[in-house]
């Protein structure tokens, strides 16, 4: 069974210490979820969704839950929602569920996808959710409906989106250690390009990564506009994405966990 310290990544569990020191910053997200947020969503995705099962979506139901057995943790309720961007999200702590994009579903193979549904996985196993929900949920009142302004959310905002940059690194290494680093790079480039067909070589991202920190070093103004871009992102860059499961994939955990997950 695979623990949160196994793929907990420095820089997520660093920017978990800097968000605790936000003063009341728990008891704020959990109020937030306790007004029924949750269910909410999880209304929504009954009404607007195709929930899987054995006999809805078969293929995502039974792929969901080898993954969840290779991991180690209890199978979420997984919809599908039409949407060509290939992607999926994990919301709820009480009872999370995950949401998977059709055009995620139709260009993924098996092994990609269960990759994507290991990283959504990893945040539910990280505890990542409660976080995540919350951000979703500023985003929502502020951007979308304007109910709050920015200058009341903005700095909590700014704040959950730097650890959420850094959490998905944890989530991704769920990812590779339940599926393998190459099914974990394939999947990304499909993400990226939003191909189905990426030819035989699985590193171009890892190449690209080389190349965009050796822009983004060449000088200050070049580091300074890169860091202002990723400011209210959610997600790292792609290449940081491959980059960091490149060098993991040569460490000790990894290769511990790749066995166990394969036993």
């Amino acid at each position: 069974m695979m623990k949160d310290d196994d793929i907990m990544h420095p820089e997520d569990r660093k920017a978990l210490q800097m968000l605790h020191k936000i003063p009341y910053i728990d008891s704020v997200c959990r109020s937030i979820i306790e007004t029924e947020y949750e269910g909410l969503c999880r209304g929504e995705n009954l009404a607007t969704m195709l929930k899987a099962s054995s006999q809805s979506v078969p293929r995502v139901f039974h792929l969901m839950k080898a993954t969840c057995q290779r991991i180690g943790l209890p199978m979420p309720e997984v919809y599908i929602y039409n949407d060509p961007v290939m992607n999926a999200y994990t919301y709820g702590e009480t009872s999370p569920f995950v949401c998977i994009s059709s055009s995620s579903v139709e260009r993924l193979d098996d092994r990609e996808l269960m990759c994507m549904m290991a990283h959504e996985c990893g945040h539910i196993l990280c505890k990542h959710v409660l976080y995540n929900s919350v951000v979703r949920f500023l985003h929502e009142l502020g951007e979308e409906f304007g109910i709050i302004s920015y200058s009341l959310s903005g700095p909590i905002y700014l704040a959950l989106q730097y650890w959420s940059r850094r959490s998905e690194l944890s989530a991704d290494r769920c990812a590779a250690a339940t599926m393998g680093e190459e099914t974990f790079q394939r999947m990304t480039m499909k993400i990226a390009c939003g191909l189905s067909d990426i030819g035989c070589d699985p590193y171009q991202l890892v190449r690209q990564a080389k190349e965009y920190h050796g822009h983004e070093n060449h000088s200050l103004w070049n580091k300074i506009q890169q860091n202002c871009r990723m400011a209210f992102y959610s997600h790292p860059q792609a290449v940081n994405r491959a980059w960091e499961i490149d060098r993991w994939k040569n460490s000790y955990m990894y290769k511990k966990l790749r066995r166990e997950t394969q036993e």
